[in-house]
This record gives structure tokens, sequence and C-alpha cells, in this order.
């Protein structure tokens, strides 16, 4: 094989190499259209959050149930005041070392009204020569009690729209919960969004 053959080769390997990762998006992306279509036909609405807050719901209000909540124990002011700080309850087979923060934070539009909710999990005894406190493990639990506050149905790893990178993604109705890649190895990020709003935009 001559060398000019050998890079000619190298070029068409290289084009089915892109045209297959395009295809793999697309079909991801299609996948993922098709669920929200569904999900949106079938006309289910899902509106509670947590702590008796839900979409459309004034930022006064957000602020006047995490208010309460803090008053009576249940939450406190998160780290540089952007987040409100929940402990997740300890499970019996659960030790303080695998107990797991929740930093929460509502998602609001130009008229104050709650389009969705950012959500920060992370252990609290993390550090970084314990492989069993990072993000990639911690994810699977994030997961789990999504499922659980939230029932419905599963998650699915795809590629959203515009993007490369995979995403868990659970639908149910109107609401869309992501779960985002992961960034950093102590806190898995997830956010909770009314498809309401997301699609009149």
């Amino acid at each position: 094989m001559t060398a000019q053959n050998f890079i000619g080769l190298s070029k068409i390997r290289k084009a089915f190499g892109i045209l297959f990762i395009l295809a793999t998006v697309s079909c991801s992306e299609s996948e993922y259209r098709q669920l929200v279509k569904k999900e949106m036909a079938s006309g289910a609405i899902h509106d509670s959050l947590m702590f008796d807050m839900h979409f459309g719901q004034t930022k006064k209000q957000f602020f006047d149930q995490c208010w309460k909540l803090n008053k009576k124990g249940w939450v406190r002011q998160g780290p540089n005041n952007q987040f409100v700080e929940y402990k997740l309850p300890l499970r019996q087979d659960q030790s303080l070392k695998d107990a797991i923060t929740l930093l929460f934070y509502g998602i609001f539009d130009e008229s104050d009204l709650m389009t969705g909710m950012d959500l920060r999990f992370s252990y609290d005894g993390w550090s970084l020569w314990n492989e069993k406190l990072q993000s990639k493990e911690l994810v699977h639990a994030v997961k789990d009690s999504l499922k659980k506050w939230y029932p419905g149905n599963d998650f699915k790893l795809l590629n959203m729209p515009g993007d490369t990178t995979p995403v868990y993604v659970k639908i149910d109705g109107n609401r869309r919960i992501l779960i985002q890649p992961l960034d950093d190895s102590r806190t898995v990020k997830a956010k909770i969004e009314d498809l309401r709003f997301l699609l009149d935009k």
C-alpha cells in the first residue's frame, strides 16, 4: 500500500467515524423529542416539587416557604447564600459519612414565577481518596432518590438537542428531571423543570 493510499484510507475511516457519531447523536435526540412529545400529549400535569413547593408559585412564596422550613429547623442557608441546604434523613443502614446533603434553589422566569428547581447532592464525608464517596458513585443514589420522590417513568441516558454529552433524563407529563454530566468528583447536579414553560420559549 502506498503512502497516498494509506492517507486516503485514513480519511475515509475518519469520515465514517464522524458520520457514525452524528448518526448516534441524531438518533438520541430523536428519541428525546419523541419522549417529550409522548409525555406532553398524555396531558398529565405534575406540579409538585418538594416541601409543598410547586411550579408556578412566585419567588416570594418560595422565600416564605424556605423561611418557614428554616424556622422549623428543617433547612438552613446554604453556601454563599446561593442555595438552601437540607440534610437527607439517614437510613438505618447508613453511616454518618454516607449522609447526603441536598442544596436546592428555585428557577424563576422574568415574571418571578418558578419554572423549575436546581439541585446539588454531595456526600458529607466526601474526600478525594475515598472512592465510595465520589460523584460517580453518588449519582446512583441520586437516581434512586429522585425516582422515589417523583414516581413514574425511569431515567434514560440520552443526548439532549444541541449537545453530544449524554445525560440522565426522566420525563413524566410536563415534568422533566435531568441529572447533568459529572463535572467534579464531589457534586451531582440535577434540575427539575416544567416543560410547559420551556416549550413556550
